[in-house]
């Protein structure tokens, strides 16, 4: 049965790098969390989402278990239409930062 829409016509490197990072923006985590979480660096999680990068099937397993999925899952072209995902989020949203910055009050300048 052929299929035509545009999610099939994706390599399987970009249909890969599409569903990772659409599920880990789904579930609110951070490139630098879900690379920490799966002991890879955050900068080659980038270049995997942007599908610049070839990925060894052990990293494929510590990505799929980081953001909680299985491995094969993250193959699927319909992946984004069967777990309802949005597919025009590009980024996790911003609900607190990872390092609290504490803010010093502004010196008081003497009056001239």
């Amino acid at each position: 049965m052929p299929r035509s829409t545009a999610a099939s016509a994706l390599s399987l490197r970009l249909t890969f790098a599409r569903n990772i990072r659409l599920v880990r923006i789904h579930a609110g985590i951070s490139q630098e969390r879900m690379a920490a979480e799966a002991g890879l660096d955050r900068a080659f999680v980038g270049t995997l989402e942007r599908g610049q990068r070839n990925i060894s099937i052990d990293n494929v397993e510590l990505i799929a278990k980081a953001i909680g999925m299985p491995a094969h899952e993250l193959m699927n072209p319909e992946l984004p239409q069967l777990r309802g995902l949005d597919s025009t989020l590009t980024r996790a949203p911003r609900t607190a930062r990872p390092y609290p910055v504490t803010r010093q009050a502004k010196a008081q300048r003497p009056p001239r």
